[in-house]
């Protein structure tokens, strides 16, 4: 299974589904987190694959 870090928890989600889907399940709104895997950023259409560790990293935004 995929995983995905996000602060200091881990979540194991559904391989073949898109990184977008699969943060949206999770109830983190994809707009607010920069999806990073082994320092690069991956797009929300990215399908996850098996045994893959991705880690959302939150965007922060000033006014």
């Amino acid at each position: 299974m995929p995983i995905i870090k996000h602060r200091d928890r881990i979540h194991e989600v559904e391989a073949g589904v898109d990184l977008e889907r699969a943060i949206r399940e999770l109830g983190i709104i994809p707009e607010t987190v920069l999806p990073v895997r082994e320092g690069k950023i991956l797009p929300p259409d990215h399908r996850l694959e098996e045994g893959e560790e991705i880690e959302l990293v939150d965007v922060i935004s000033g006014g």
